[in-house]
This record gives C-alpha cells, structure tokens and sequence, in this order.
C-alpha cells in the first residue's frame, strides 16, 4: 500500500519541476506565439501530428472521436500517438490508420523512443491530458516538435497554443478533449464525441453483460449483490448473464457466479486480448457494470447500460454518449450495494431502449 505521507513530498517534487520547467522554458524560447487562424495553413494538407494519451485505458477510448475527427479533417495526415503500459492494450480498437509509440517507464527503452520521435520532426503535438503532469512536460519539451497544443493549465509554458481549461466536474471529458479541435478548424459541436472504435456490435439476444470490477476494490461490486441482482434480470425474460472481471479480479467473478448457482449466470471466457474482450461486451444486449473501460467498449458498441457508481462521486464527467443508461450510486460506497433499485433501473432502461430514446438519465441513490 502506498505510503500517504509520500503524496505530499510527491506533489512538492512535481510543483516545483513545473516550476523550473517554466523558467527555462520563458529563457530558452523565442517564437511568438501562434494564433489559431493562422495553424491550418501552416500544418497543410498533409502534416504529420503526434498525440498525447499515455493516461488511462478509458481515458484513451473516450478519446478515439478525435482521431475520426482528426482525420476527417486531415486525411493526408501522418497520426501517431503515445500511450502508456496502462492503456496500450486499447490501441488495435484505435481508429483512423494511426502509428502508437509506449512509454514504458524504463529509461533506456524511453529514451530510444524519444530519438525516434524527435527524428520524426512532428508537425504538430497535442497534449489530450487535461492535468499537469511531470512526464507529459518532459515529452512535450524534448519531443522536438514543431508546435505543441494543449490545455491551459500549470506547465502551459511548454505549449506554442492553449485552449481554456473547464472545470473537471461541470463539463464531461470528451467536451474538454474537443476544445482542442477548435483551434484546427473544427468546431466541437459538429462532432459526434461518442466513442469510435474498431468492434462489431454483434448483439446477442437475451444476452447480459454484468462487469463486476474496477481499478480499486472500494469500486467493484460485491459478488452477493451481484448474484442477485443476476437472478432478478434473468426474471424479465433474459436468457443468460455473463460475468466480466479484471484478470486479477477474476475470483470476484467466480464468486459471483458461484452464489448465483443458475446455470444461465456463468463466467465470460477467459481471454487474453483485449479486442477479444472487446467483442465479448459487444456481443451483449444490455450491460451492468460499475465504471471501467468496458463502458466505453460497450457504448461504441451501443450496448444499453446501468452504470454502478460509488457515493464518493458528485458528478459524472464521463458517462456515455450515444446509448441509453442509467445510473446507480450507492451510500455510502459500492460495499453497501441494494440490489433493488439496480434492477428497477434495468427494467426502466430495457423499456427506454425498446423506444430507441437516448436520453440524460436521473441518478438513483441508496
């Protein structure tokens, strides 16, 4: 477990590099700053454009609109992006013809990395993180890129062209991530922002999709709740219940499917890529799933879904776009999950999907 008292000497450590970088940045560079209207020209038909996204795997999905965007735009265009160990499984789902390079954390792998793409030459590189990070800084900086693009935010000396920053929780994230079109001649508000990616939707009917885990346990769904509230779907005329849990989560599955004890509720298969699972979410019907990746796989899939959502959580910046859904947050967290409101929501979206209306959805508390 991490040690808390090193947050606050991590944090110190990070100001102050932004810090430094800024000054050096403010010594060491001349150009003017650029203004919007004068980018496109200057990229041209066919400029080559490095992305940023080394985050996380569901920050990346939620990001793939902008790559469609991008080379909607561009169609000439050379895209490369950069991703992180946690996220590069997603890049096969990645559409429009793109190039990934991966930040692996080891130094001398990294450092190769960065030849080549300073080799590279990049006409453009966007920053699609909207935090201050220490390693984007440093991408950014030696990237050698012609112009940087990024949010406006505590290391925005290393961009050429910011866009403003909104608050984390008034605006969903694809919102934030679209304002960097802007300055490329797109206008956000034409662009659809749901997730695009390279799966199948291959609905099978009757099929339910329940992901019982997240990145931390006070986020996963405990499995007696879960068996429960399987039972009850498969009351309303479902045929099966298959169970999604993380590869290092798996007996939370097991478990699950254990106290269910039907045998219409049964494990999802085991598989090792992630575009296999990613057709497995898209061969569903109807998904729950507290939030992870796979919601994002499921709305490119326009799998209907009941998001599970710890109490911690005020709003809800990166809900789906494109699906019908609905939300469940439970008090005061998801250990203390009540399988009675979830399954009302099931049964409220499987009517709100059957009239195809896709709409804002009310959050139900416990």
């Amino acid at each position: 477990m991490p040690n808390p008292l090193l947050k606050p000497v991590e944090l110190a450590i990070r100001r102050a590099f932004l810090r430094g970088l800024g000054l050096l940045g403010k010594a060491r560079r001349h150009t003017a700053a650029l203004a919007p209207e004068h980018l496109v020209a200057r990229l041209g038909p066919e400029p080559s454009i490095l992305l940023l996204r080394q985050d996380r795997l569901g920050d990346l999905l939620m990001s793939s609109f902008f790559l469609v965007a991008l080379r909607t735009r561009f169609p000439g265009a050379h895209i490369a992006i950069v991703l992180g160990k946690n996220n590069a499984a997603g890049f096969p789902l990645l559409p429009a013809n793109c190039e990934a390079f991966v930040y692996s954390k080891r130094f001398l792998q990294d450092m190769r990395m960065l030849r080549t793409i300073r080799k590279r030459n990049f006409d453009l590189m966007i920053d699609l993180t909207d935090k201050a990070s220490v390693t984007s800084s440093i991408f950014l900086a030696l990237s050698g890129a012609k112009i940087r693009l990024g949010v406006a935010k505590e290391n925005s000396v290393v961009y050429d062209l910011t866009v403003p920053q909104f608050a984390a929780r008034s605006r969903h994230i694809t919102e934030r991530v679209a304002e960097m079109l802007r300055p490329l001649g797109i206008d956000p508000e034409t662009v659809d922002r749901s997730p695009r990616l390279n799966v199948r939707a291959n609905h099978t009917p009757g099929r339910v999709g329940m992901n019982v885990s997240s990145r931390t346990a006070d986020r996963s769904a405990p499995p007696a709740a879960m068996a429960e509230i399987a039972r009850g779907i498969l009351s309303e005329g479902v045929t099966e219940v298959l169970v999604f849990s993380a590869p290092n989560d798996r007996e939370r599955g097991r478990k699950t499917v254990r106290l269910a004890n039907d045998p219409h509720i049964r494990e999802a298969p085991y598989v090792k890529e992630f575009t296999d699972l990613a057709e497995q979410i898209a061969s569903c019907e109807y998904l729950v799933s507290v939030d992870t990746s796979v919601t994002q796989i499921a709305s490119a899939a326009k799998v209907p879904m009941v998001l599970l959502f710890n109490a911690e959580i005020d709003q809800f910046p990166w809900t789906p776009i494109g699906v019908p859904f609905e939300i469940h947050r439970q008090r005061p967290n998801l250990e203390s999950l009540e399988p009675q409101p979830v399954l009302a929501l099931f049964k409220k979206l499987m009517v709100q999907s059957a009239t195809s209306i896709v709409a804002q959805p009310k959050i139900a508390n416990s």
